[in-house]
């Protein structure tokens, strides 16, 4: 795996294209310790819908620690449409992820699609979605501060044995 932003990101746009899912975990998992967004963004969008990896929960999550503004029409669709693999899931989480994401984007558009999803059909993304909008005002400080300084962000995302946030 390349050691710069370049090529890593190189590596895992080709991850893409190819549609590998080892090959897309394993750029993934390189890109988040370099702490760069600059092309990132766009292409989390658009694999947060593809159903051709299993790694959407981190997508969601990687969205919502970049703040990717560009990803608030791929959080609502995804969080109203688990892929198949994670139909087993009752709780939602990868719903649940996606609502703390456009919470945390924070902008107008972001909002507006939480109070779409607080329509929504589905009991639990409908009650995940008001939350947020209940707690809009409370979390204000988390909303649209690009990369955040949270300490050890990026090992927690990776499962990394940090829990210095509840909802990680």
């Amino acid at each position: 795996m390349p050691k710069d932003k370049d090529g890593t990101l190189s590596v895992l746009q080709k991850a893409v294209r190819q549609k590998d899912p080892d090959k897309f975990e394993d750029a993934l998992n390189a890109c988040f310790p370099m702490q760069f967004r600059e092309g990132l963004c766009d292409l989390l969008a658009d694999v947060l819908n593809a159903d051709w990896h299993f790694r959407h929960e981190d997508v969601a999550h990687a969205i919502q620690t970049l703040t990717c503004a560009c990803a608030v029409e791929a959080l609502e669709r995804r969080a109203l449409n688990s892929p198949e693999y994670l139909a087993w899931d009752e709780d939602h989480a990868l719903a649940r992820k996606c609502t703390w994401a456009l919470a945390d984007i924070g902008t107008d558009e972001a909002k507006q699609a939480l109070e779409r999803l607080s329509l929504s059909e589905i009991t639990v993304v409908r009650g995940f979605a008001q939350k947020r909008i209940d707690k809009w005002q409370d979390e204000l400080a988390r909303k649209g501060t690009g990369l955040r300084q949270r300490p050890n962000s990026i090992l927690s995302f990776f499962g990394l044995k940090t829990r210095l946030w509840p909802w990680s």
